[in-house]
């Protein structure tokens, strides 16, 4: 047997297990792991990956002073904000943003900025060596590695602590932790699993109404995006990632698609991880009947026009359920993916690696990191959405009804009455008396695919924001209004709330009946608060581009050739589309 070198630059478990495996098979049977090894080492990066966060406050600390030396140097707003530029390229982290160039400066000079930009710079990188190296698999860390989803727990219950320990008063002395109030909205995970299957239910029951059949889709990517526990020989190296950006572009282009054939699905895309990390699509949707073939043969067209005739991509590439009325219902099918991809709660037993079943919800008891944690993590420390609402009316709307008083709708037009009723749950002596109904609300508003033409509108008041790294103006809701009738707005009723410690103001919606509290964390600066939501960037960043990547126009090209060319969907589809 060989003797291996110890490997550095890699966590102690890490390169133990690497040392191990070279000095058992050898080299060459390893290589492309090899590689990865010896790139590591010999390119670190700005932080070696088995930095500590010792390491990291450092590097931030460091970085900060950079930034703030540049200024003393060059005076000029724009020099200072190219050096700075040119320093986050080498830092590898993405350039500060804000409105105006005195914002930029300051979070670039701040040593929180940086502390947030390099961990989350460090993790992913970290994460896609791991991926890599085998180390995120069905065999070893499910989803992703034991490092990472060690990291993110305690840094998410770091963050918890932060906002049990900030304070916060309104103007009538009422006092509550920051814990507290964000418990009331879609922090809570109890709250949040319970919103998305009303939402889930009320398509359901408007599709019913319309007599529209239900779709569930699974939708995942080439074989090049998964690395298997590092065994796949077609992996081309892609982080989950930029796996996601495949997947968000690829739907954006079928949409486009039904689009132009006067199809409009509606329902809810799941986002969620293989064993190894990169994502896959799970999409219930619903279409009327003779849509169903069209929409078919389209969405199996552009999921297949990437490496389509690569093994397995036509078994496996797109999977398709049809709901079947007298066999479960829609919400029910996809129930178990809310909850996995939440809390875990009624997920079922889950065999641990060791071999021992437990029931998912006793494994945080049992020291485990549970199946809904790993996925929780996943989606953090990769920035990606997990569940997303396609057509229907905007949810925005929805939750500011809900933070409106019945005396302020009493003379209000039907229509928003009527959406009012809708979002409200009446609490009874010993039961709810009455659930709030998103088929109801979707009625008042227009139906299942209004889109952006409801009859009910969020109002907006442009406000000044004291932010952490200056003030700005922007429009933050208020109240809603009848569409095409702008001037009658019904506010909504927000606590002017302080922090006990005197970082800040922000304006809180009324708790009376709000399930769905929202708070301007950077007003109080609690911008650590973001690490703990799970929002994409694609979401968050307006000049979101598809991956430069990926030949679109020639997937545009090969999906059109697969629609004509598939006999078996030509036929299946009849007179229809």
């Amino acid at each position: 047997m060989m003797q291996s070198p110890y490997i550095t630059g890699l966590p102690r478990r890490m390169g133990r297990a690497l040392s191990a495996m070279f000095a058992r098979d050898g080299f060459e049977k390893h290589r492309r792991k090899w590689e990865i090894v010896h790139e590591v080492q010999s390119e670190p990066g700005p932080l070696p990956l088995d930095a500590d966060e010792a390491a990291i406050y450092q590097a931030a600390d460091a970085a900060a002073r950079e930034c703030y030396s540049y200024c003393q140097r060059y005076k000029l707003d724009a020099l200072v904000l190219d050096a700075i530029g040119a320093f986050c390229d080498r830092m590898e982290v993405a350039q500060p943003v804000g409105a105006e160039p005195r914002e930029k400066i300051a979070r670039a000079t701040d040593k929180a900025w940086w502390l947030r930009s390099i961990r989350k710079a460090h993790a992913r990188r970290f994460e896609h060596t791991a991926i890599k190296l085998g180390f995120v698999g069905a065999k070893t860390g499910l989803y992703i590695s034991d490092e990472s989803a060690m990291r993110q727990r305690e840094r998410n219950r770091q963050n918890a602590r932060l906002l049990d320990s900030r304070e916060m008063k309104n103007e009538f002395g009422q006092t509550y932790t920051v814990a507290q109030l964000a418990d009331l909205g879609m922090a809570n995970k109890t709250l949040r699993r319970g919103e998305l299957m009303t939402r889930i239910r009320g398509f359901e029951e408007i599709a019913q109404d319309l007599g529209h059949v239900g779709m569930f889709w699974t939708v995942t990517c080439p074989s090049k995006y998964h690395a298997v526990g590092g065994e796949n020989e077609r992996y081309g190296g892609f982080s989950p990632k930029e796996a996601q950006e495949y997947l968000v572009h690829m739907w954006a282009l079928i949409r486009s698609a039904l689009d132009k054939l006067g199809i409009q699905p509606y329902g809810f895309r799941i986002a969620e991880p293989h064993t190894d990390g990169c994502p896959h699509w799970h999409l219930l949707l619903f279409v009327a009947p003779e849509h169903q073939a069209a929409m078919e043969k389209t969405v199996r067209a552009y999921a297949l026009a990437e490496d389509g005739d690569e093994p397995g991509a036509q078994e496996n590439r797109v999977k398709l359920v049809k709901i079947e009325p007298g066999r479960g219902t829609a919400a029910g099918y996809i129930a178990k993916y809310i909850a996995k991809n939440i809390d875990g709660a009624h997920v079922g037993d889950y065999r641990t690696r060791d071999g021992e079943t437990v029931r998912a919800e006793d494994m945080f008891d049992k020291g485990e990191i549970s199946l809904a944690e790993r996925v929780t993590y996943w989606a953090q420390i990769w920035g990606i959405r997990q569940f997303q609402q396609l057509g229907g009316a905007p949810v925005g709307v929805w939750r500011e009804l809900r933070r409106i008083k019945e005396e302020t709708v009493r003379h209000a037009p039907e229509t928003i009455k009527a959406a009012w009723r809708a979002v409200q749950k009446i609490e009874g002596s010993d039961e709810i008396a009455k659930q709030a109904s998103w088929a109801d609300y979707l009625r008042a508003q227009g139906g299942a695919t209004v889109g952006r033409n409801a009859a009910v509108q969020l109002a907006t008041r442009l406000t000044v924001i004291e932010g952490r790294y200056g003030s700005y103006e922007d429009r933050r809701p208020c109240g809603v209004f009848a569409a095409g009738d702008g001037r009658a707005v019904y506010e909504s009723v927000r606590y002017q709330w302080t922090a006990v410690d005197g970082a800040g103001v922000v304006a809180v919606p009324w708790t009376g009946v709000n399930n769905c509290t929202q708070i301007d964390h950077e007003a109080v600066g609690l911008r650590m608060w973001l690490a703990t939501r799970a929002l994409s960037d694609e979401v968050k960043n307006k000049n979101f581009r598809p991956p430069m990547w990926v030949d679109w126009p020639e997937i545009r090209r090969t999906a059109k050739e697969i629609e004509k060319k598939t006999e078996k969907f030509a036929a299946r589809r009849g007179g229809h589309g």
